[in-house]
């Protein structure tokens, strides 16, 4: 099996080689699938991320999330304390902030922060994942501590172009999987790690 800086490393060249017309396809695709799965469509409190380069878009997503009457909460990095909080956001059109990768965040002042205990429903950005529902992140451990903070019942869903579901990708003792991964080809529900 592959590391995962390799995997890594493959996967984000890939990425960065799309170009913008493709990237905004592909996630139109991505968030078809996504808005016909009827589990998530019921969930009242969901967390998407902000999308960064060629990560699959969410701003429309948050859009749609909206318009159906969820309440969204997007990631805050706390750095010192190696943490994700989650703020409300009510719009797209508010100004975001920038951390130190470059990811949009919101702006502390302005959002209300909410308990991880109150999410229905994530949509966890990663580079490549595999058909157990294994997650290869960007190397910080944040989400995986966000994942493990989630009410047990909540949906652990993630959005990936095709070329980022491997056959298995390497997974450590403290890394969280998702349930179900949707591509502009395929809506994959993990099968289970063991067969």
């Amino acid at each position: 099996m592959t590391d995962k800086v390799t995997v890594r490393k493959n996967i984000r060249l890939q990425r960065d080689l799309m170009i913008s017309d493709e990237v905004l396809n592909l996630s139109q695709a991505i968030e078809d699938r996504l808005f016909a799965c009827k589990e998530f469509l019921v969930c009242q409190d969901v967390v998407f991320y902000l999308s960064f380069r060629n990560e699959v878009h969410t701003d429309e997503m948050i859009t749609r999330s909206l318009e159906n009457q969820q309440r969204v909460y997007v990631p805050r990095l706390v750095e010192r304390e190696r943490r994700l909080e989650l703020r409300e956001i009510t719009n797209m059109s508010q100004k975001f902030e920038l951390d130190r990768h470059g990811i949009r965040e919101p702006f502390q002042r302005s959002t209300k922060e909410v308990s991880p205990e109150k999410v229905a429903a994530v949509i966890a950005p990663g580079l490549a994942f595999d058909y157990s529902g294994g997650r290869v992140g960007f190397g910080g451990g944040y989400f995986d501590w966000l994942l493990k903070r989630l009410p047990e019942k909540a949906l652990r869903l993630a959005v990936a172009y095709e070329f980022q579901v491997l056959n298995s990708v390497p997974q450590d003792p403290w890394d969280e999987r998702v349930q179900k991964i949707f591509t502009e080809n395929n809506t994959i529900t993990a099968e289970s790690p063991d067969g």
